[in-house]
């Protein structure tokens, strides 16, 4: 318990709260201390979870066009494991494409006023306490400093 004291004390001294103990030494303070029984201590943690720009490829001239990939969009849920997230790059209509560590593409489409460009830089969001990023709850920051919500998701399959 003295322990405990002496770091609560050193912890008051050093951030000013010591009030009643200027000018006094930390064994002062322990022994003023040492008649109060409750102690609370606050514990935050803030677990962010970033997902880094996928490399683009360069525009295709017009020989690449006729090899470029097709993609039919298909219904995938409302709500994605973040964990299986691992890159992100801006996508068509205000939409960001997401790449999961099975190597699928999704597309998650950014609500209103809401600008794909921004997240040229990568894309971060808070973790959730079900760690699942879902849609019309959780928001996508952008390292420019944009928040969008999320209106829906589609998996990407190529044609």
């Amino acid at each position: 318990m003295r322990i405990f004291l002496i770091l609560i004390a050193g912890l008051a001294v050093t951030l000013g709260f010591a009030h009643r103990a200027q000018g006094q030494s930390v064994d002062a303070f322990v022994e003023m201390m040492e008649g109060v029984k409750d102690f609370q201590a606050r514990i935050e943690q803030r677990i962010i979870i970033r997902f880094p720009n996928q490399s683009v490829p360069a525009a295709p001239g017009r020989s690449e066009k006729r090899n470029a990939t097709l993609y039919n969009e298909e219904k995938i849920g409302k709500c994605l494991i973040m964990d299986r997230l691992v890159a992100s790059r801006p996508g068509p209509k205000n939409s960001l494409e997401l790449v999961t560590r099975e190597r699928q593409l999704i597309r998650a489409y950014l609500g209103d006023g809401c600008l794909a460009r921004e997240f040229y830089a990568g894309a971060y969001v808070e973790r959730s306490k079900d760690g699942k990023l879902c849609v019309d709850r959780d928001l996508l920051h952008a390292r420019t400093g944009a928040k969008c919500e999320i209106d829906k998701f589609r998996l990407l399959v190529p044609e």
